[in-house]
């Protein structure tokens, strides 16, 4: 996993998924991530092909876009203290609440199935997933990342 800088922001407040995306973008441009037009093509892709999915309890996004936007690899967690709502991946017309996002940004084409896999896989780990939408410091999430043994 690419969480090398562990680039992350807890209980934001953000009443669109376009807003998130974009503080998440914004982020990661001013970090020096990402190429000026990321969040337009983030918001592109998102419009597309969006990236909501339903998890269970906690419901995540992963907003993302090609590599050629991205200067080094990373993914950037974002935390809501409300819900806000996404298009469903699976059926465009349905919105899921999502809680939890992850902003992936990978410099390379091949990394991104990986990273998605790995996610996934995460995801489906319910108790991981409360830690994650309770966390509200770095240091606590770089200890959940780290039990986990995603870098």
């Amino acid at each position: 996993m690419f969480f090398n800088e562990k680039i992350a922001q807890f209980h934001i407040l953000a009443s669109s998924a376009e807003e998130v995306i974009e503080i998440a973008a914004n982020e990661l441009y001013q970090r020096g991530v990402v190429k000026k037009n990321f969040l337009e093509n983030v918001l592109k892709r998102e419009n597309e092909f969006p990236t909501g999915l339903n998890t269970g309890k906690y419901c995540v996004a992963i907003p993302h876009t090609d590599s050629d936007y991205v200067n080094r690899s990373q993914i950037e967690f974002v935390s809501l203290k409300e819900p806000v709502y996404f298009k469903n991946m699976a059926n465009n017309d349905e919105k899921i609440p999502v809680t939890l996002v992850f902003m992936i940004a990978m410099s390379t084409p091949h990394e991104q199935a990986e990273t998605l896999t790995k996610l996934m896989e995460m995801f489906s780990d319910q108790v991981l997933m409360k830690e994650l939408d309770e966390c509200d410091n770095i240091e606590t999430f770089k200890n959940i990342l780290q039990r986990k043994n995603i870098k």
